[in-house]
C-alpha cells in the first residue's frame, strides 16, 4: 500500500444497516488501524488503550476520527470495546475482509483462517486517499525486545501527524 492510493466504495455490515468507505473517510481526514490479533490478547488491548488514550491529543493533530479495523461482526467488537472501556475509537467491522482485501493486506489461502493472515496495519487517509501508511512487517517473537507493534503504534501516528518524523 502506498501514499495516494484512492479507497473505493466498499460496503460494511453495521448494526442491521449498510455503510460504505465513503460514510467513514469523504472529506475528513482519519486515523485508522487494524487489530488481527484476538480482542483479549494483551498485546490488542495495550493497542487500544493506547489509541484510546491519546485520543484527545491526535484530534487535536488535525483528526476527525480513529477508526478500528477488525475482521469480526460489529456486534462482537463492540460488546469486548464496552468490557475493556474503549469509548472513542471508532468500530469499522470488515467481518467478509473486502476492505482489507481492497487494501491488499489479506492474504486467503488453503485450510488457513483468514483473520490469521491479515497485517496490521495504520494509515492517516484524507478525504478517501491514503495520505500516509504503516504496516507490520512481521509478528515480533516474545524474546525480541521491540515491541509487537512497533510500526502501527500510537507514537508513529503522533510524531507523523505532528511533524516530527
Amino acid at each position: 500500500m502506498k501514499s495516494g492510493f484512492r479507497l473505493n466504495n466498499i460496503k460494511f455490515s453495521f448494526n442491521d444497516s449498510i455503510k460504505t468507505t465513503r460514510n467513514f473517510f469523504s472529506k475528513r481526514r482519519v486515523t485508522l488501524f487494524s487489530i488481527n490479533e484476538d480482542l483479549n490478547s494483551q498485546n490488542t488491548l495495550e493497542k487500544l488503550k493506547n489509541f484510546e488514550g491519546y485520543y484527545d491529543r491526535i484530534k487535536k493533530l488535525g483528526i476527525h476520527e480513529i477508526y478500528c479495523c477488525v475482521f469480526q461482526k460489529f456486534e462482537n467488537v463492540k460488546s469486548q470495546f464496552d468490557k475493556i472501556n474503549i469509548r472513542n475509537i471508532k468500530i469499522i467491522p470488515d467481518e467478509n475482509g473486502n476492505f482489507m482485501n481492497h487494501l491488499g493486506v489479506l492474504n486467503i489461502s488453503g485450510e488457513l483462517k483468514a483473520a490469521n493472515l491479515n497485517k496490521n496495519y495504520m494509515a492517516i487517509i484524507t478525504d478517501g486517499i491514503v495520505e500516509k501508511w504503516w504496516e507490520e512487517r512481521k509478528k515480533i517473537e516474545k524474546k525480541q525486545k521491540t515491541p509487537f507493534y512497533s510500526e502501527t503504534s500510537v507514537e508513529n501516528c503522533i510524531i507523523y501527524l505532528s511533524g516530527t518524523e
